[in-house]
């Protein structure tokens, strides 16, 4: 729906030319990274097949079975139509919980992407925004468009959380769509590094992304295995319960771990059209490809890596 931008999308703008003096940092949303094009996850990946798909699909499940608890000790006692009459709304009732069920959330989450990727593609110098993978599924870009409107978004439910988000608009500056690049954090400067590594990326090219060489490392992988969900499962749990995720908090971790394999097995692979994919080839041999791991976070097992992800882990917590 149009919309006209809010004051707190005008004051929170990012601008291209001045992405100030962050630390560039993927925020840990990148997955491609090479002297063609860098691409990220979006908002919807970190939270997908978490908590509240598990509530609701425990939900879905729990209305299943206390109906087909109710059919089987029925003992054929359905025999006038008053009986007919109870067993149809009692049917309804259950049918009406379970849609309102899947409407609330989990049309959102399941059957659909595994994520929706955005691509910065600095030959070209276009923005690649996946949508879905039949035609017209993505929506490009100029880099640099005065209808890209970047800023710091907030969460729906929850203020407190940051995006990167960009807006798209028409020339009356109307909202017609809205796009996110990468996690969701809960503070300012998260977004603004991530913001500061795209800038960089795009205006100087990959040999000055980054500060430190051993920041030169994909962490993310958006590939759906156990090992990754469980992972990702860690991240979302934060600092405070990870030294009890094999004991006391185990049951929850492996609830939420399961919750999200089940619901990325049901989700597509994003794929883009193949004149895309040629626009964003890289060159065979590219000295700034980036490996991209089996799973999140291999590349930690070089004790230099870790140390400087460690330091720039402590560094973070100086916002906080």
């Amino acid at each position: 729906m149009e919309r006209s931008l809010l004051p707190s999308e005008e004051e929170s703008l990012l601008l291209k030319d001045s992405p100030g003096s962050h630390v560039p940092d993927d925020a840990f949303g990148m997955i491609s990274f090479n002297s063609t094009y860098l691409e990220f996850v979006d908002r919807s990946f970190k939270v997908k097949g978490m908590a509240s798909t598990l509530l609701l699909m425990a939900g879905e499940v729990f209305l299943a079975c206390v109906y087909i608890y109710f059919i089987a000790h029925m003992d054929g006692r359905v025999s006038d139509y008053g009986d007919w009459a109870a067993l149809a709304m009692f049917t309804l009732g259950l049918a009406t919980c379970v849609a309102l069920l899947w409407n609330l959330h989990l049309r959102k989450d399941l059957f659909q992407y595994t994520h929706y990727p955005v691509r910065f593609n600095r030959i070209t110098r276009k923005i690649y925004f996946f949508r879905h993978n039949r035609p017209g599924g993505v929506v490009v870009v100029p880099w640099g468009s005065p209808y890209a409107f970047f800023h710091i978004g907030r969460g729906g439910q929850d203020p407190n959380l940051r995006d990167l988000r960009c807006h798209l608009l028409d020339r009356h500056r109307q909202v017609q769509q809205t796009f996110t690049i990468g996690h969701f954090w809960n503070h300012d400067d998260d977004i603004r590094e991530q913001w500061a590594l795209i800038c960089r990326y795009m205006k100087d090219g990959p040999e000055h992304c980054f500060d430190d060489p051993l920041d030169r490392v994909i962490t993310l992988s958006p590939k759906g295995t156990l090992r990754n969900c469980w992972m990702l499962v860690c991240l979302m749990m934060g600092t405070t319960f990870f030294p009890l995720r094999y004991t006391l908090m185990l049951p929850i971790y492996g609830a939420l771990t399961l919750s999200r394999w089940l619901t990325l097995k049901t989700c597509r692979a994003p794929v883009f059209p193949p004149e895309l994919d040629a626009e964003c080839a890289a060159a065979p041999g590219d000295p700034y490809a980036l490996p991209e791991p089996r799973f999140m976070a291999e590349f930690a097992s070089d004790p230099a890596i870790y140390a400087r992800a460690l330091q720039r882990h402590r560094e973070r917590m100086l916002w906080r």
